[in-house]
């Protein structure tokens, strides 16, 4: 037991020899390396590098690749580059992130190697590969991409200064890429970005200050910010910008400036301007109406999918406004935005349908799609809903829900459902009738249709009044006098 303790000893005490010779053998060829002496420096680097030190054998690959001290050999440095990066050394690191990424003497340009070195690199502290690194995570270069991973090197780029760095996180906060989505995060570091002058980070910035998010709303911020951008050529800036023209928001109203805006922003093929541009020339607004104009644009963002631009269009063919009329052409349109929901595309495609423009009449199919803007209140599609349901076209008749209807329509003023209602209500042939609310409602309608329809409305409620005993006709009068729309 003493012999393996005493050899254990032995051993112990070797190991301790050997790591003050090499750490002298290092210290002793720094001196040597820094006064200039560098091959008294290669003699003790490459000593103490023999017997493990990972400084020694950075500083060596470093000789033998710059040829100091001995012969140039690039095959010999990169052999203690490696070495010394075995043992995690950052400089070694640093250089093969560098030689791999590029290319450089007789090292291929390899991703696989350079997203390896870059990343451990990165995460010894250093910020150019820590870049390096996260550019090939986040593109997927030589690893699957990874964007977790890239936004881990991106910070610790950005914590060292890193301008690139700094402006692609912000980007990730802002979107939520590879983080969890931080609007006060991604403010901090496109601020940093956008003091130094990058036109994107300088349009985030804008767009934190247009909305509030990640800091107090601040219009004037906003439009400060992204007239930086929108003067260094970014377009969504441009497009921000013309907006905030439009609206009077942080700048004066000026709807020309908006739409010069517009146009540089187009220019520059930014889609997101589409849609304005369309609205602009539809109004009239800072320039001439237009609707051959109009209908060219609202086409260009209906295309991208926007369903207000998509009922636009159908709306612009339905009626030949500066585009050939077109029912079918516009009822491709409004199905497009009702399939989105657009409720006003809704009832116009229905109304489509009704009338048989552009489509096959079909009252089921008018039928179905009436009924989401009737029950959200509009009173036209809650009108025709139940004239649908009370005739029984294209689906057997239901008079009970085809007052249903009618009462919202009504209640609301809609003078074709009060007289619709009163008529259900007074027909015997629908239950038992209530002929007070029948000629209340025929009563309102009269008073306010007009040419045909007001006789219709008039013989309705006459009829009924004579079926009224005085008593009954004067609480009818009454109700009718007593009668507000519903809001």
């Amino acid at each position: 037991m003493r012999v393996f303790t005493t050899l254990l000893l032995s051993l112990a005490f070797a190991s301790l020899a050997s790591t003050r010779v090499a750490l002298a053998d290092f210290d002793a060829g720094l001196e040597a390396y820094n006064r200039g002496d560098y091959k008294a420096a290669f003699e003790q680097f490459k000593e103490a590098a023999e017997q493990g030190d990972a400084r020694a054998q950075f500083y060596l690959a470093e000789s033998y690749n710059g040829g100091q001290g001995t012969i140039q050999d690039y095959s010999e440095a990169l052999n203690w580059y490696r070495k010394a990066a075995e043992q995690l050394n950052p400089e070694a690191l640093d250089k093969l992130c560098s030689a791999y990424f590029y290319g450089e003497n007789i090292i291929r340009k390899d991703e696989v190697e350079a997203a390896k070195m870059c990343a451990a690199a990165g995460r010894k502290g250093k910020a150019g590969a820590a870049f390096l690194g996260a550019y090939l995570y986040d593109l997927g270069k030589g690893v699957p991409a990874d964007a977790k991973q890239a936004a881990e090197l991106y910070r610790i780029a950005a914590e060292s200064g890193n301008l690139d760095a700094q402006e692609i996180l912000g980007s990730m906060y802002f979107n939520g890429r590879g983080v969890q989505q931080d609007y006060a995060e991604a403010a901090k570091w496109n601020a940093k970005a956008a003091e130094q002058g990058r036109p994107y980070a300088q349009y985030l910035m804008g767009y934190h200050y247009d909305l509030g998010r990640g800091m107090q709303q601040d219009y004037v911020e906003a439009a400060k910010w992204y007239q930086k951008a929108a003067d260094q050529g970014n377009a969504g800036a441009m497009s921000a910008l013309g907006y905030l023209y439009s609206q009077g928001r942080g700048v004066p109203k000026n709807e020309a400036e908006a739409l010069k805006y517009y146009l540089m922003a187009v220019e520059k093929d930014e889609t997101s301007v589409y849609a304005p541009l369309a609205w602009a020339y539809y109004q009239g607004a800072g320039t001439q109406q237009n609707n051959a104009e109009a209908a060219k644009w609202f086409r260009k963002s209906a295309e991208l999918g926007d369903s207000n631009s998509q009922y636009m269009l159908g709306y612009l063919l339905e009626d030949g406004k500066g585009i050939g009329q077109d029912y079918a052409e516009a009822a491709k349109w409004y199905r497009k935005a009702a399939e989105q929901g657009l409720v006003g595309a809704q009832e116009s495609l229905a109304r489509l349908y009704f009338s048989g423009q552009g489509v096959q009449q079909d009252y089921a199919e008018a039928a179905k799609w009436y009924r989401v803007p009737a029950e959200q209140g509009s009173t036209g599609a809650q009108y025709l809903l139940g004239y649908i349901l009370e005739s029984g076209k294209g689906m057997p008749a239901d008079t009970a829900q085809a007052a249903k209807w009618y009462t919202m329509a009504a209640d609301k003023g809609d003078t074709r459902a009060q007289l619709a209602l009163g008529y259900l209500l007074a027909d015997p042939k629908n239950g038992k009738p209530d002929l007070l609310t029948a000629h209340m409602w025929s009563n309102l309608a009269a008073a306010n249709l007009t040419g045909s329809d007001r006789k219709a409305a008039e013989q309705q409620r006459n009829y009924i009044a004579s079926k009224l005993s005085p008593e009954q006709l004067r609480r009818a009068q009454q109700m009718a006098r007593d009668w507000r729309p519903k809001k």
